[in-house]
């Protein structure tokens, strides 16, 4: 239903729509990966979300909610930064 309504509400073609879910994927499955990526400090500047920011997310489950940015995290006060929280991998 949502991709529906949003397709309605959004005027884009379909490989706008394509392109878009092509790189979601992939956004998911980097934030997944269990690694420091190269681009990690960049995106912690622009408050982009990482995977050792979503991996707080699968260990507190209450905290670090954004896939895509911490902007809300950092309103609402859900985001806890990875430093002050135990990883899953050293380094992450």
């Amino acid at each position: 239903l949502p991709l529906a309504l949003t397709a309605r509400l959004v005027n884009a073609n379909v490989w706008s729509y394509m392109a878009f879910g092509s790189l979601y994927a992939n956004w998911l499955t980097l934030i997944h990966a269990e690694y420091v990526h190269p681009w990690d400090g960049l995106f912690r500047l622009l408050r982009w979300g990482t995977a050792a920011d979503h991996h707080v997310h699968h260990k507190l489950f209450v905290y670090n909610y954004g896939h895509l940015f911490m902007y809300w995290d950092i309103l609402f006060g859900t985001y806890r930064n990875p430093n002050n929280v135990g990883a899953f991998n050293s380094g992450v």
